[in-house]
């Protein structure tokens, strides 16, 4: 039972340490001080904080892949209305490990990961500009709106950020662009 609660409480002290420092300069000591587990129990599950980084990486991605496959959108959409609200709740609930990840530097590719994720979601049809730009713009869109949101602490509602992302996804700017 011990052991089997340790490795959220590893995560989360790793989350919490990649909001007040560089991946860089985090040791594993500093890791089991934070999670109040001992350096063999953190052995148990990580050979180093390198393959907590990547599990923690993997883990987010999988569970960020569930919400963009099922609540996909319709033509020239990332996201149904439904599926952005189910996005901005996972993230905000786990605000900490997003922000680690992203803004964290354990590495850069989570933030192309996720763009990727995003990417292979978006029908085009019927639009002016070439498929791979107004992809590339409906994406850069929403990861900016997202990334402000979790660098300012997700102090915006979500639905307030769901507003904000269905009204840049219909406004007349961008309307041209998906018709």
């Amino acid at each position: 039972m011990k052991i089997a609660s340790s490795k959220p409480k590893i995560k989360a002290a790793f989350a919490a340490l990649l909001t007040t420092e560089p991946f860089e300069k985090i040791t594993v000591a500093q890791i089991v001080s934070q999670a109040e587990i001992n350096r063999g129990t953190f052995y148990l599950h990580y050979s180093d904080k390198y393959a907590l980084a990547e599990e923690l990486s993997h883990e987010t991605l999988q569970q960020l892949s569930e919400i963009t496959t099922n609540y996909t959108g319709g033509d020239n959409q990332l996201l149904s209305t439904e599926g952005i609200h189910q996005l901005l709740h996972y993230l905000r609930e786990n605000r900490n490990t997003l922000q680690a990840l992203l803004f964290g530097g354990t590495d850069r590719s989570f933030g192309d990961a996720f763009k990727a994720l995003l990417l292979q979601n978006i029908q085009i049809n019927e639009s002016p500009l070439p498929e791979i730009y107004l992809r590339e713009m409906l994406v850069a869109h929403f990861m900016s709106i997202i990334i402000l949101w979790l660098k300012r602490n997700t102090k915006e509602s979500i639905a307030e950020i769901a507003d904000l992302l269905e009204t840049g996804r219909m406004s007349d700017e961008w309307h041209h662009l998906y018709h």
